[in-house]
């Protein structure tokens, strides 16, 4: 009786597994997400494709992302429901088979900094097709990473002197560096050098820094902190007021640059500025209150017409004495 029941029950599982064809806790080894670009800018698109390593005739995919920062757009491949931060792929054709999913994002506009964000792809609900083989969950989740950021500009770099700089004397200088979208740096820092000069030219550019109370030559010192300081954003403008001394008359280059010192001093923008120096007591020649008066000089007609009617007058009286 006991052999009786054993056959029967292998029977059974064999007929079971001939008939059904169910394989299970098979396992998708290279199941993996990827990106078609790593740098987005606002209102772009972004592809995200989750590959299986082997074709699925149902799944059910979930990718966490930030929806601060990322608009759901599209599926290609499985249906698609996005709610809050999270999106849902479900394929459920059986007999049609598919080796991967694509989801489409969009970078939502107006966003001003740099920002890093993960997706988190999951499945589940994975067979091949007709269900003959039923694979694991993917339930650690694959993460890739993307940074979404502004389109920057670069830095421009201005210094104007305020009138003529004579040699010695002190002259007012405005400098400027800005950007209509900057890229932030955690260390930036300005700094000046004389790239050429007179002979025995030397130059100071001083000014008094609020931020540390501090009196800094751009020439010798730099500006600032010397670790650096934060610089960035949209519409950044930064004017410093300086004093400048040149001690020798002649022909100067001063070159302005911005560095980063989180990157080993990394220049961010160079620029080089030319100024002409005056010698001492040199002054620019006066011009006449009045200028010369062009044409035809009236005076001499009236001279003459005076002359000849005193002649005429004088005639006439002598003429009537004789009389």
């Amino acid at each position: 009786m006991k052999k009786t029941i054993i056959c029967i029950t292998i029977l059974a599982i064999l007929l079971m597994t001939i008939f059904t064809g169910t394989v299970y806790a098979d396992t998708l080894d290279d199941f993996s997400v990827s990106v078609d670009k790593k740098l987005i800018h606002p209102n772009d698109e972004v592809v995200l494709t989750v590959t299986f390593g082997k074709p699925l005739g149902t799944f059910t995919i979930k990718v966490d992302f930030d929806d601060d920062i990322f608009d759901y757009v599209s599926t290609e491949n499985g249906t698609g429901n996005a709610e809050g931060d999270k999106v849902t792929v479900e394929y459920n054709e059986s007999t049609t088979t598919k080796d991967d999913t694509k989801i489409t994002f969009k970078a939502k506009e107006g966003l001003k900094t740099s920002n890093p964000t993960d997706f988190t792809v999951t499945g589940s609900n994975l067979k091949s097709e007709n269900g003959t083989t039923t694979y694991d969950d993917i339930s650690s989740g694959k993460v890739e990473t993307v940074t979404v950021e502004p389109i920057y500009e670069d830095y421009t770099l201005a210094l104007e002197a305020k009138g003529d700089i004579i040699a010695r004397n002190q002259t007012d200088f405005v400098l400027t560096y800005s950007s209509a979208m900057g890229r932030p740096y955690a260390k930036a820092r300005l700094e000046g050098s004389v790239k050429s000069a007179p002979e025995n030219g030397t130059v100071r550019l001083e000014g008094f820094s609020t931020q540390d109370n501090a009196q800094y030559d751009i020439i010798d010192d730099g500006w600032g902190n010397a670790q650096g300081y934060e610089i960035g954003g949209e519409d950044i403008s930064q004017e410093l007021n300086l004093k400048g001394i040149f001690s020798e008359p002649g022909d100067y280059i001063v070159t302005l640059k911005l560095i980063d010192r989180g990157k080993s001093d990394e220049t961010i923008v160079e620029q080089d500025f030319n100024f002409t120096v005056k010698p001492i007591g040199e002054t620019q020649e006066e011009l006449p209150e009045e200028l010369p008066k062009t044409g035809k000089n009236g005076l001499i007609p009236t001279i003459a017409i005076f002359l000849v009617s005193l002649v005429s007058f004088a005639y006439i009286v002598r003429k009537e004495k004789n009389i």
